[in-house]
């Protein structure tokens, strides 16, 4: 017998998970990437459909926010198979972000089920603390981060363990 009831939290398990800590990349986390990213755009707004992993505006469409969003339709398959239903019993899942000044952000989970049935998340705020340009970088600051890896890479590779120095031990009170 379906249960309805597992599927209420998920809109907010799939809010959770985007903004996780899990979901980090390069420079920052998915809140990071969305207020860099619009504030580089000048953007307030930001739909994001999950099932047909479409990103409005088009501009968006970055790796770190395309890579993250393909892996919550596996969410959404997994807990529905669990509530007892079948893997397309959600027909659509959209996230409504709205970005304000301050750095924040927040999130609206919305999923329609597949008897028109809507789930909605509560409003998720989040905010930003990684301040970096997503867009238009020059070709001198894309020069100059190559470099850093490839410094730190020949480092560990020519000192190996040593190059981070010896781990040490606190004696816990």
């Amino acid at each position: 017998m379906a249960r309805r009831k597992l599927l209420n939290g998920l809109p907010n398990d799939l809010v959770d998970s985007f903004f996780s800590t899990l979901r980090y990349w390069e420079k920052g986390y998915m809140s990071d990437w969305i207020v860099n990213s619009s504030i580089d755009l000048k953007v307030k707004k930001v739909h994001i459909d999950i099932l047909n992993k479409k990103i409005t505006p088009k501009d968006f469409e970055i790796k770190p926010i395309s890579y993250n969003v393909a892996g919550l339709e596996s969410i959404i398959n997994k807990v529905t198979k669990h509530a007892g239903f079948e893997s397309n019993f959600i027909k659509q899942a959209v996230f409504d972000i709205e970005i304000y000044d301050n750095r924040q952000l927040k999130c609206k989970a919305t999923l329609i089920g597949e008897n028109g049935e809507i789930f909605d998340s509560k409003e998720y705020i989040e905010k930003s603390y990684e301040a970096f340009k997503v867009f238009n970088r020059s070709l001198i600051e894309k020069g100059i981060e190559i470099l850093k890896k490839k410094y730190y890479r020949l480092r560990v590779f020519i000192l190996g363990r040593r190059a981070f120095g010896k781990l040490s031990y606190t004696k816990r009170l």
